[in-house]
């Protein structure tokens, strides 16, 4: 069945933007909702206020929250353990809780970095978490709360995420993209850690899809294959046609002053229960990188990438 009525938390972000216009075409009212309230929002809302909570939960009546709000800064998180639980852990509770009460489904969004990286092939929804840091810890967090307490959830775990274009996207690709347009002849990449990219555009078309089963419970979602920061790298570069350039292969302790933060060997993820249902509708990564650039960026080379990035992870 489509759902009638959506709520949106932390639709600001990179996914919210590719989930707000997907589902805006097949429910008859989406609300977008930030801390942040710009032009695209329709409502402002710090998911730590459980008043501003409660009153959008009574006044929109929702039958799926789809709650993408976070803290995904891992430096910050590290700094800011009590700030990341507030938002990843905390508000989550209090999310699960009221959609509990309105016995709405619940869709909550999570991560690869749940895991500690220790594996050596792709994780699958029956792995353990163990988390490493402090943001894969409240994201963890708030997954337990999410199952303890709402029935009708769906805890979708992404990967690197890939997709916003120049106004949302600050992470990798972005950052490399950047490096590329300020006429940067070496850029360096880490090829020790590994991951899955996951672009935006595929994960809500395959969100909408699972959301049709009812078959609640605890989902990967991202694009086929996996590879190491470097291998995007190259990728990038190879879509933006500049041969000039030279990706340098370098470990992480090259990047250890910028990002501190403990970050696992390899996040990489596979779509095992979307595929034993046969729904896995994610592309893989090289290809849905090369569409998401060339629309984003390379359908007007003119133009000019707006200097908005704060850094990756």
């Amino acid at each position: 069945m489509v759902p009638q009525r959506v709520l949106i938390t932390g639709c600001g972000g990179m996914l919210g933007g590719a989930i707000y216009e997907f589902f805006r075409m097949h429910s008859p009212v989406v609300v977008a909702t930030d801390k942040i309230l710009s032009e695209s929002m329709h409502r402002q809302l710090d998911v730590r206020d459980t008043h501003g909570l409660r009153a959008i939960m009574s006044d929109l009546r929702p039958d799926l929250v789809l709650h993408l709000a976070a803290e995904t800064d891992l430096e910050w998180c590290e700094e800011h353990p009590e700030g990341a639980a507030a938002v990843n852990a905390d508000a989550t509770r209090t999310i699960a809780e009221l959609c509990e009460d309105a016995r709405c489904t619940l869709v909550y969004i999570s991560t690869a970095g749940v895991f500690d990286g220790r594996k050596e092939t792709f994780y699958t929804e029956e792995d353990k978490p163990n988390p490493i840091m402090v943001y894969g810890q409240t994201k963890f967090d708030g997954e337990n709360h999410v199952r303890n307490l709402c029935a009708k959830h769906y805890v979708v775990r992404a990967g690197w995420m890939v997709g916003g274009g120049p106004k949302r996207d600050h992470k990798f690709v972005r950052r490399i993209l950047e490096q590329l347009e300020e006429g940067r002849r070496v850029i360096h990449a880490v090829n020790d850690r590994l991951g899955t990219p996951t672009y935006t555009h595929d994960f809500a078309m395959n969100l909408f899809t699972l959301l049709g089963y009812d078959a609640y419970g605890t989902y990967h979602m991202v694009c086929e294959g996996s590879g190491s920061r470097f291998d995007v790298a190259v990728e990038i570069v190879r879509i933006f046609g500049d041969e000039s350039v030279m990706v340098a292969s370098v470990d992480s302790s090259f990047f250890k002053e910028q990002y501190p933060a403990p970050r696992p060997r390899s996040e990489m993820l596979i779509n095992a229960k979307l595929r034993h249902m046969g729904i896995n509708q994610m592309r893989r990564w090289r290809d849905a990188l090369r569409e998401y650039i060339e629309r984003e960026y390379l359908s007007d080379r003119g133009a000019s990438l707006e200097s908005e990035s704060t850094g990756t992870a």
